[in-house]
């Protein structure tokens, strides 16, 4: 599944209710933190940064607020291997530095380096060393998101070794062991989400735990609740908190049980087409929401075309809300798909799609599945999933 933020999937199991011994350190060490600080405040910032990587020589840092829209802030070049940031800020923000250039082999540009920091006004020291790995000291919330760096790496390197055993465990013939070591990997990544999840609900009132929200946004409705369960009233206003109540609100809207929310946009002729022409009509509608540059969406077009040619006579009807860019992007890769003549709409806007924002969704290929009254009953189906419950509905 190709998914909005950080490309990573997020939809892990329900947390462990045995905490580990890591953990427990790991939030000592926060609530330490809090005393290395004196109540003197700085009215503007100065951060300084040192790196060891040469690649970075004379390199432009761009240093640019993670808002959702990535707001440049300032940048400056690496010369001599230092970098140095002033300015003053209303109140802390999580921002990101990182230094890009084009990959000779892709002709796209892609990031070299780059390292996460709460800006606020105080010192701050970067230092970075020849591989790139970064820390960052002299704020209070720089320390307590540098303490969840640290423990995220500790787990996220055994999960690394345990990736790497089983891939040369597979590649040597070895099945069992590989399936023992990615049994492995994958307890170390449930354990990095729950040490996450757990710094993030104890930190949502500061910028240093609200930094880890994208990490997040794909846990299911009651865990995103719960995140924001003890927010003040100056946290509901951060943005990106907002948006987080925003995909609450619509993942409440568009659950299971609930009416089909309706979208409106153009079909290929430039036709104004609706979900509602569709929807509460007498037939089970699948809303596929895809793209014509998504791999996964393109690799699952096959067995969706068999099955919407074995139930489209029974009551089945698809309808495709396409997250593209441009309007000859779409035709050209829908062309290449070979799809049979369901319906298909798009408002040319990517991830800003109204789809997108309407049905919460921040992964694709993602399918709502809405039975003849309009009710939404099922979220996620495809392949043989989707073949199996349109078997259970529609075969006589």
């Amino acid at each position: 599944m190709v998914r909005r933020f950080f490309n990573r999937k997020n939809n892990y199991n329900t947390m462990s209710k045995k905490i580990n011994p890591l953990l427990l350190s790991f939030g000592a060490l926060l609530l330490a933190v809090g005393i290395l600080y004196s109540c003197k405040s700085e009215s503007t910032y100065t951060l300084t940064g040192t790196v060891a990587k040469t690649e970075l020589e004379g390199k432009q840092i761009m240093l640019r607020q993670m808002d959702g829209e990535r707001t440049l802030v300032d940048s400056t070049l690496i010369i001599d291997g230092k970098f140095t940031f002033k300015g003053a800020v209303e109140e802390p923000m999580f921002c990101r530095l990182t230094v890009s250039e084009i990959n000779p082999e892709t002709g796209r540009m892609s990031n070299i380096f780059h390292a996460m920091l709460i800006l606020e006004n105080a010192k701050i020291t970067l230092t970075a060393d020849a591989e790139g790995k970064s820390k960052i000291t002299g704020s209070k919330n720089n320390d307590i998101l540098q303490a969840f760096v640290d423990a995220d790496a500790v787990l996220g390197k055994k999960q690394d070794e345990a990736w790497q055993a089983a891939r040369e465990a597979r590649a040597a013939g070895d099945e069992e062991l590989a399936k023992s070591f990615g049994a492995e990997q994958r307890k170390y990544s449930e354990e990095r989400q729950e040490q996450r999840i757990i710094f993030v609900k104890n930190n949502i009132n500061n910028p240093a735990g609200r930094s880890q929200l994208g990490w997040l946004s794909g846990l299911p409705l009651e865990q995103l609740k719960e995140l924001i369960a003890n927010a003040n009233e100056a946290t509901l206003q951060n943005p990106n908190v907002v948006k987080l109540v925003e995909r609450i609100q619509a993942l409440e809207k568009t659950a299971i049980g609930q009416p089909f929310t309706d979208l409106r946009m153009q079909d290929f002729d430039g036709k104004e087409i609706a979900i509602s022409d569709f929807a509460g009509k007498g037939k089970y509608v699948m809303i596929d929401f895809t793209a014509t540059w998504c791999g996964p969406c393109r690799v699952g077009k096959p067995a969706m075309i068999d099955t919407y040619h074995k139930y489209k006579d029974k009551g089945f009807e698809i309808v495709g809300v396409w997250f593209e860019y441009t309007y000859e992007d779409w035709v050209k890769g829908h062309k290449a798909l070979n799809l049979p003549g369901w319906p298909q709409m798009s408002d040319l806007k990517e991830w800003k799609s109204e789809g997108a924002r309407l049905y919460a969704i921040n992964g694709i290929p993602h399918s709502v599945l809405i039975d003849p009254n309009g009710i939404i009953i099922a979220r996620g189906l495809r392949g043989e999933e989707l073949d199996k419950k349109l078997a259970e509905l529609l075969t006589n």
